[in-house]
């Protein structure tokens, strides 16, 4: 049994954020953006990443300016992920709204078009506070694998020794990866250290998803900087 009148508590340490959000009236949208980045995949190296990586296999890498492109789409788009980035950041650091109008929030963003056995191996992305993903085709339904996310535990440690007394830990405590296959219109968004990769897609259709690194700073120096 366990004791009784035991007063105690649970404080969340190293919890990790990830914020699920989805775009209003996406199809619309996605069918535009789907059309508009086949169509530039189709002109080859122009609006390729010139980096090779070699975490990547059979898909392709845009520049990293996709927010900067003046299609209603594309704008579309990046209003619903900015708002949704400073509603993220607003709430986990408690700004106040004169703290959040003096913060100014930059990026670079891509998009992948990923055809039948590509993948992306085990990676973080460096130089960024947040990290964000929207799936703007999921392509064919298949395995469960197929195209998965897998998030990784960032606590090396953690599993270190797994037993009933802490194998069945609900979040915020759980132990292990989290792995989610992405639908249509949302969008995924988490601290840039997380290890992540993505399963191979067993499908035929491209899967289509947008991707950004976002980093902050202060506009000008002052009370409202916190």
């Amino acid at each position: 049994m366990p004791p009784q009148d035991i007063r105690a508590t649970i404080h969340p340490l190293y919890a990790v954020p990830l914020m699920e959000a989805h775009l209003p009236g996406a199809e619309r949208i996605n069918r535009e953006l789907a059309g508009l980045f086949l169509a530039l995949e189709a002109e080859g190296d122009r609006h390729r990443d010139p980096i090779q990586r070699d975490t990547q296999y059979g898909l392709f890498e845009s520049n990293f300016h996709l927010h900067r492109r003046t299609e209603p789409a594309v704008q579309e788009l990046f209003a619903f992920i900015r708002q949704a980035l400073y509603t993220l950041i607003q709430g986990l650091n408690r700004y106040s709204d004169a703290q959040m109008a003096n913060l100014e929030l930059d990026m670079h963003s891509w998009f992948h078009v990923t055809r039948t056995h590509g993948f992306q191996g085990l990676h973080d992305h460096p130089n960024a506070s947040w990290s964000a993903i929207y799936c703007v085709d999921p392509g064919d339904p298949g395995p469960a694998y197929s195209g998965a996310v897998r998030f990784h535990d960032p606590r090396a440690a953690a599993s270190m020794h797994r037993d009933p007394g802490n194998e069945n830990m609900q979040v915020p405590y759980r132990l292990g990866s989290w792995q989610l296959n992405h639908k249509a219109g949302q969008l995924i968004a988490f601290p840039s250290y997380l290890l992540h990769e993505v399963f191979p897609y067993a499908g035929q259709r491209p899967r289509i998803i947008v991707a950004l690194n976002a980093w902050c700073r202060w506009k000008t120096p002052g009370p409202e900087r916190g």
